[in-house]
């Protein structure tokens, strides 16, 4: 069976280098960058408009429609690649605002689509997230510790409930300390669930599950 990682997690908790190098460890994976498909969607309309530009503004570009439009780019993508290869998905619903916070998640009769096989979500100590995001802001809002904690917290909230209505696994993953290729280095390659620590399966394992 080919697995259907969703991998979620505030910014600055390492989902796009964990997306990287699986993709680089794994033969024939797929990974849907939804902040890229939706830079792309909104390039329709602006030009001009980049993906740090979306980071630093957000919900004054970004309306629930045009989440739902790549929601649905999203389906469509992961019920053609799930029949031929493994699928990782990097996506975050909770955007740091100006005036708090916004969570634009999915119907959960649209996760129930999307079924994944794991959920996986990356965080980092409020501390480490702020001082990452201040060597390495790339449009990314400043925050003070109390806002990434905040922000940590309600994106696993979100995860935690897709898991419930799904009973799909959910694992989170400590990228405090290590970077996230290696925030599970001491777990086995293939748990007895079938999970795979991020950046840590290789080709075999994943071919095995």
């Amino acid at each position: 069976m080919h697995q259907v990682v969703y991998l979620t997690g505030a910014p600055a908790a390492g989902k796009s280098t964990a997306a990287k190098s699986l993709r680089e460890r794994v033969q024939g994976l797929e990974v849907f960058e939804f902040g890229e498909r939706l830079t792309m969607h909104l390039a329709m309309r602006d030009n001009d408009l980049i993906q740090e530009d979306i980071r630093r503004t957000s919900a004054g570009v970004v309306t629930p429609a045009d989440v739902q439009a790549v929601d649905k780019q999203l389906l469509s993508f992961v019920a053609e690649a799930r029949m031929r290869t493994h699928v990782v998905i990097n996506s975050h619903p909770v955007t740091k605002e100006a005036f708090g916070f916004r969570v634009t998640p999915y119907s959960l009769d649209d996760f129930a689509l999307l079924s994944p096989t794991q959920i996986w979500v990356l965080y980092a100590d409020p501390e480490t997230t702020a001082a990452r995001i201040g060597r390495d802001a790339q449009g990314r809002p400043m925050v003070t510790a109390a806002e990434a904690a905040m922000h940590t917290h309600l994106q696993a909230s979100v995860a935690a409930t897709y898991g419930m209505r799904l009973g799909t696994p959910v694992h989170l993953f400590d990228t405090s300390r290590l970077d996230p290729c290696q925030a599970t280095s001491g777990a086995p390659p293939q748990a007895t669930d079938g999970t795979h620590p991020p950046c840590g399966p290789t080709r075999r394992n994943w071919t095995d599950v």
